[in-house]
């Protein structure tokens, strides 16, 4: 039963009187054993519609949609409930905004060609009360139905291919009143090869009223590709056309990837008044194989007197081989005066994977004077990897005065695929010279887990004198998770530090296990032995 192809409603309900019960009884007849509910529902409200019972089934209907809102008969619910408002005698209004909020949100469900006829029908006799906007609606529908006809009349002629198919297409465009349509007959002309095709596209282009059709044939022109079509669009880019046309018009060249654009690119990267228009011409490039291309790109990249046009060729450089960006990259991380221009090769640096790549930020670390590129450096190295990242991150993390660029050290060195190591994480809290780094030691070592840190936090909270990293080290050892840290803090919570005690006894809890319970329940035998002061 579902779905049906058509439904004529002035006829099927002719017929209803005389065997709505019959048909009831059938479809009662036809549900199977195990059929889904909401199918069942659906069947039993669409009886009460049958026998034309339309309080109960509107009812039947609403009642469907509320217990199954993704049941695939929802749609059909929601028509049928529209149509029973209306035999109800539910004001004509309320019943057009019904049929209109189905069509809004079922523009694919089978009923919606009903439901349009049965809203046509409405607002005629709206329209003849004196509400003449109606009127309006009636032809919009009735303009929606002819251009549905006539797209079918052109697929059919398109097929056929022949020059008559072409000229009767081109001259139907020149007729159309309707967006929809044109932009249809655009999509067509873009798969003719004829040169007739590509004229009518050019004209469209330059001078179609309706924005967006406009920008549709241009990429109609790009997609088509070869000689003429980028002598149109070129022509375009020529000429006094609006700013925001210029830009589509090369966006749509840009689709070419023609070589031979390099120049024109250049130019307009380089002279054109319109940021946009330069920053695009400079992302076109880096689609175009070849070093014309990436000479071009330096070339802006030194003569863009705008830095966001020479941030795009930056981007575009950095998306070609790295044999030839990289070199570029580091040129101006180390010598680029601009600091948005250095943070963004330095970006670019980070994704490069290879070794020289790393031998360039360690460069930048040996010799920066911006501490926050620096630190954006460190994090680079850590996401690297490598016994060469971890040895510089470690010098710096050692030495470094500075209290937030030593922390980010240490942070960088977490960051480290399988860890810096709970060793290496101790000697710099042993010997670095910012308090910083060594309460991010404690941290680190929190997140290495296993033995070898909950031994690295243990002997920090022997010996260290810091009572803030003493405490810093107790959290850090609940957050290990590990029973190989109970009997350190246990120790603790038994000592006379009150303070630490409490500290002990959260992170025996935040551990959790069954020897950090019974750890717990000793704590609470021990002070329940102690006598009261």
């Amino acid at each position: 039963m579902r779905k049906r192809n058509s439904l004529f409603i002035g006829a099927i309900f002719g017929l209803i009187l005389a065997a709505g019960l019959a048909q009831a009884a059938l479809l009662a007849a036809e549900v199977p054993a195990g059929q889904e509910k909401d199918s069942i529902a659906y069947k039993q409200a669409y009886s009460l519609v049958l026998e034309e019972k339309w309080s109960p089934a509107k009812a039947a209907m609403d009642d469907l949609v509320r217990q199954f809102p993704k049941s695939a008969w929802v749609d059909d619910a929601r028509f049928w409930s529209c149509y029973s408002q209306e035999k109800l005698g539910q004001s004509a209004e309320v019943v057009f905004k019904c049929y209109q909020k189905f069509i809004d949100d079922y523009p694919e469900s089978d009923w919606t060609d009903d439901a349009k006829s049965n809203m046509i029908r409405l607002a005629q006799g709206l329209a003849k009360t004196g509400k003449p906007e109606y009127e309006t609606i009636i032809k919009t529908f009735q303009a929606e139905d002819e251009d549905d006809v006539k797209m079918t009349a052109l697929y059919a002629l398109q097929d056929m291919g022949d020059a008559d198919a072409l000229k009767t297409i081109i001259g139907l465009y020149d007729k159309a009143s309707s967006a929809k349509l044109k932009s249809q007959i655009v999509f067509m002309l873009e798969e003719m090869e004829s040169p007739e095709a590509l004229a009518k596209l050019r004209d469209i282009a330059m001078r179609e009223p309706d924005e967006e059709v406009r920008r549709s044939a241009l990429f109609a022109i790009g997609s088509r590709g070869g000689p003429e079509a980028i002598k149109t669009l070129k022509e375009i880019l020529a000429s006094n056309a609006p700013a925001e046309f210029r830009r589509n018009a090369l966006f749509a060249l840009a689709d070419t990837d023609d070589p031979g654009l390099v120049s024109l690119y250049t130019q307009i990267a380089l002279t054109d008044p319109d940021k946009e228009m330069a920053r695009t011409a400079a992302f076109a490039l880096q689609d175009i194989e070849g070093q014309p291309a990436t000479d071009a790109l330096r070339r802006i990249m030194k003569e863009a007197k705008d830095r966001e046009i020479r941030e795009a060729a930056l981007f575009s450089l950095a998306d070609r081989d790295e044999t030839q960006s990289l070199p570029l990259l580091k040129d101006v991380l180390l010598n680029e005066a601009d600091k948005d221009m250095a943070r963004t090769a330095l970006f670019q640096i980070a994704e490069i994977e290879t070794p020289e790549a790393v031998a360039v930020l360690k460069q930048y670390l040996a010799t920066a004077k911006d501490e926050e590129l620096k630190r954006n450096a460190m994090m680079a190295l850590g996401q690297h990897g490598g016994a060469e990242a971890k040895d510089t991150l470690l010098q710096i993390a050692l030495t470094s005065t500075d209290d937030e660029t030593a922390e980010m050290a240490v942070f960088a060195l977490g960051d480290i695929e399988g860890g810096a190591g709970s060793q290496t994480l101790l000697n710099v809290m042993k010997n670095a010279k910012s308090p910083r780094a060594r309460r991010a030691v404690l941290m680190a070592i929190g997140d290495e887990k296993g033995e070898a840190a909950v031994k690295a936090l243990v002997e920090i909270l022997k010996t260290d004198a810091d009572r803030e990293l003493k405490e810093q080290a107790v959290m850090s050892l609940g957050q290990t998770k590990s029973d190989e840290a109970v009997a350190a803090l246990l120790e603790v919570a038994k000592g006379k530090d009150a303070r630490l005690g409490r500290a002990a006894v959260q992170a025996l809890g935040e551990i959790g296990t069954p020897k950090a319970k019974a750890a717990l329940l000793e704590i609470l035998e021990k002070k329940s032995e102690t006598p009261a002061l």
